[in-house]
């Protein structure tokens, strides 16, 4: 479809979402809707799919993560897969127990995150014994850990069957190319784990970085801290500067009830452009581009917040493994 196609269908999608009891956040709507985009289903079909998902969610985790958007999130991910909820709900299980025989494992969310990474990712088996050994090898320093991004890598290879070893090797490498950049040195090693993630030679997604960032020059729309932020991970995806305008204009296109705190409008101009593009994105890398979306745009609300009630400037974003 082409990207007004696509902006048609998600609205129509988020109308049909956000119509369902209990009623979604606008930003969890507007998420799940892009999650659908490649169904063929009809809109109120799959949102009463993802609202159904969402309830057994509710009654199975009560309190437990993932809530709020992300439950929405995971309901509509969960969905666009085909995969059941009582799949998810097991290899959740599972990973919680199989935690317990490793020493300082920690899992995000209670082994949310891994999970739904693992289901999506493998449609054949769900390879517990094989994420725990990826996540022991990519573990960082402690200094730098973040079990959020360590699962959600971790699980993807796994899922994909890739050799820890290998995988290590190829972010090193790629590591050492973006280090040399003084513009990309700052997201080396996400840009090196996409790197690895995706098979991609890292000094052409250098050279697609550099066009990028010269093109800040001419273009006053690239200059956005929420696009300059992201060059590195969308030119390792093999995305140009013809493209990123065109994720420009997929993200003024969208309507102004999207919100843009934490880059949540330019992470959904991103996830509708790329919709079905060969080579842009796989289900597994959409989810993980979508949860991290949702979590960014969420933690900066928070810290607005809390800065209106202690009447301080607050400001943070970042990830890393």
């Amino acid at each position: 479809m082409s990207d007004a196609e696509n902006l048609d269908r998600l609205e129509a999608l988020f109308e049909a979402v956000r119509s369902q009891r209990p009623r979604p956040e606008k930003l969890a709507a507007w998420l799940s809707a892009s999650t659908l985009l490649t169904r063929e289903d009809t809109p109120e079909a799959l949102a009463q799919t993802v609202s159904g998902t969402h309830a057994q969610l509710r009654a199975e985790l009560g309190w437990r993560s993932p809530t709020g958007v992300l439950r929405w999130l995971y309901a509509a991910m969960l969905t666009q897969s085909d995969v059941p909820v009582e799949r998810f709900l097991a290899a959740r299980t599972a990973l919680r127990e199989g935690a317990s025989g490793f020493k300082r494992m920690s899992l995000h969310a209670g082994g949310a995150r891994a999970a739904l990474m693992l289901c999506i990712g493998s449609k054949d088996d769900t390879p517990i014994e094989r994420f725990f050994e990826m996540r022991e090898a990519l573990a960082p320093p402690w200094w730098r850990a973040n079990a959020a991004v360590t699962d959600t890598y971790a699980a993807i290879h796994a899922a994909r069957g890739d050799d820890p070893a290998e995988v290590l090797a190829r972010r090193t490498a790629a590591e050492a190319v973006f280090e040399a950049h003084p513009r990309a040195r700052g997201h080396r090693r996400d840009g090196a784990k996409l790197c690895a993630l995706l098979g991609v030679d890292p000094g052409e997604a250098l050279a697609r970085f550099k066009a990028m960032d010269a093109a800040r020059q001419t273009h006053k729309p690239l200059r956005r801290y929420a696009f300059r932020q992201s060059y590195l991970l969308w030119a390792v995806q093999g995305l140009t500067v013809e493209d990123a305008l065109a994720i420009h204009e997929v993200r003024e296109a969208l309507p102004r009830s999207v919100s843009s705190t934490g880059g949540a409008r330019t992470a959904l101009a991103h996830l509708v452009y790329t919709a079905g593009r060969n080579g842009a994105q796989d289900g597994a890398l959409s989810a993980m581009d979508a949860v991290i979306a949702a979590q960014t745009a969420m933690m900066v609300s928070v810290i607005a917040a809390t800065s209106v009630v202690t009447t301080t400037s607050a400001s943070s974003n970042g990830s890393s493994t």
